[in-house]
C-alpha cells in the first residue's frame, strides 16, 4: 500500500531530509521522483555519508543504513543511529522507532544537523 510522498515538494534546495522522532535519525532522498537507483542523484548518497560520520562524532555507536521505498514509493535512505544507551540493535531497534521512549533531538545534534544541511557541499531542505 502506497502513502503520499512526503519527499517531494516545492523546495528549491537539492535533497529532503525529513527529521525522525529518534535524535539523528533522518530520512534523506532528492526532492523529485525518484523510483529508481539510476534515478537517484549522487548527492543522495554523499550526504547520507556525511551525516553518518557527524553521527558517529557525536557519539554514534552505530548508524543504520536502510533503504526499503515499499511504504512510499521514492528511494530514501533512512539513517537510524545507535546510541551507547540503547539496549536493542539492528532490525528490532529500527522496528521500534515509532515507540514513544526514544532519545530526543539535543541542540548539539540539531546545530550539527543545520550546519550539515546549510553546508557548501549539500543544500538541504529539513522538514520536522
Amino acid at each position: 500500500m502506497s502513502i503520499p510522498n512526503p519527499f517531494i515538494t516545492k523546495t528549491t534546495k537539492n535533497l529532503v531530509a525529513i527529521k525522525g522522532k529518534r535524535k539523528g535519525y533522518l530520512q534523506i532522498a532528492c526532492p523529485r521522483s525518484t523510483e529508481k537507483y539510476s534515478e537517484v542523484p549522487d548527492e543522495v548518497f554523499l550526504a547520507a555519508k556525511k551525516w553518518a560520520s557527524i553521527l558517529e562524532d557525536c557519539g554514534a555507536k552505530r548508524v543504520y543504513w536502510i533503504t526499503l521505498s515499499e511504504k512510499v514509493k521514492h528511494i530514501h535512505i533512512h539513517l537510524y543511529p545507535r546510541w551507547s544507551d540503547d539496549e536493542e540493535k539492528g532490525v528490532q531497534l529500527f522496528e521500534n522507532r515509532n515507540n514513544e521512549n526514544q532519545p530526543n533531538w539535543s541542540d548539539e545534534i540539531n546545530l550539527q544537523l543545520s550546519n550539515w544541511a546549510n553546508s557548501n557541499n549539500f543544500d538541504v531542505e529539513v522538514i520536522d
